[in-house]
């Protein structure tokens, strides 16, 4: 069956424990860096006389913390089900890319404040030997980027996405210290605070990111819709099997990168209930076997009425499941 592209489809043909092993590398990788980055910054920050270069290394090392809540939450997610979550661990992931995101709002707003404070105190020119410390930051910070994000997609994890965002964050403050570090050197005294107000402009820029970023966490953990792409592949392939009739009703919610399917298949009303029974789990067997993201499928049997109009996404004003 010929499938619409659909990234959303695609997470969901990915095997599971790759996709949290490909998240979870992603996380390492990014402790490291901005580990590595955030030193090397603080110390040409200090050292340099720019407050917008040390504000910059600030949101490297708050890249460190969102990466590590990143990284112990796909950890989390990989735990099977217990009594306590029948539906597996996967939430901890969506979690995860809430606090990053709240992080990044945080960050922001502690560096608006410090930058504000900044302006009325005096200040040496910043040293443009920080310039060296920049530039090679710069493209390390947003090759991380394309990176991540592209891995975060591939594997459908918000998280991971959020973080690739982080890596981005962390250019742009670069980028507005190094402009706010030209404009300081060669203004001279009269442009002293220029790196300030370019710590400034980066902070409003985290915040407005974190705000951006937050939006899909809580459209997931308030279970909204999901992909239409992926709803329609996952009712033609019902109706692919032999004595569905039709699909009447489809639901979709994502547990982190797992999903879990409603779907309302309908069947020859005159079938004994044993033969329906059997229907349903071909059903559910094929969309398991098809997307290994799917944990769970629920399928309700109904008989077929062809009078009878088709709801394909489930929602119906005043229906009930």
């Amino acid at each position: 069956m010929p499938a619409p592209k659909s990234e959303a489809l695609e997470a969901a043909q990915m095997h599971p424990e790759r996709s949290l092993q490909s998240g979870q590398g992603s996380a390492l990788r990014g402790i490291i860096v901005n580990g590595a980055l955030g030193a090397a910054k603080l110390v040409a920050g200090i050292f340099g006389h720019s407050y917008a270069l040390i504000a910059d290394a600030c949101e490297s090392f708050a890249d460190v913390v969102s990466s590590s809540i990143t990284f112990v939450a796909l950890k989390k997610a990989e735990e099977p089900a217990d009594l306590e979550h029948p539906a597996g661990h996967g939430r901890a992931e969506t979690l995860a890319s809430a606090v990053t995101a709240l992080v990044l709002v945080a960050v922001g707003a502690l560096i608006f404040y410090q930058s504000a404070l900044s302006l009325s105190e005096p200040r040496k020119a910043p040293n443009p030997l920080t310039l060296l410390i920049l530039v090679p930051v710069i493209v390390t910070k947003e090759l991380l980027f394309h990176w991540m994000h592209k891995r975060g997609k591939k594997i459908g994890s918000l998280a991971v996405v959020a973080e690739a965002w982080h890596q981005r964050s962390d250019a742009v403050t670069s980028v507005a210290a190094l402009t706010g570090i030209i404009v300081a050197w060669y203004g001279g005294p009269a442009y002293s605070h220029a790196d300030s107000w370019a710590a400034l402009a980066a902070s409003l820029w985290l915040a407005a990111t974190g705000l951006y970023l937050l939006g899909p966490s809580l459209h997931e953990l308030m279970e909204g819709s999901v992909d239409p792409a992926l709803l329609k592949y996952i009712s033609d392939s019902s109706e692919e099997c032999p004595g569905i009739k039709g699909v009447d009703k489809v639901w979709v919610r994502k547990l982190g990168m797992r999903l879990m399917v409603d779907l309302h298949i309908e069947v020859d009303p005159t079938i004994s209930v044993a033969e329906g029974h059997r229907l349903s789990h071909e059903v559910k067997s094929k969309l398991q076997a098809e997307l290994p993201q799917v944990r769970d499928v629920m399928v309700h049997v109904e008989p077929f009425d062809e009078s009878r109009p088709k709801r394909p996404f489930r929602i119906q004003r005043g229906a009930t499941r």
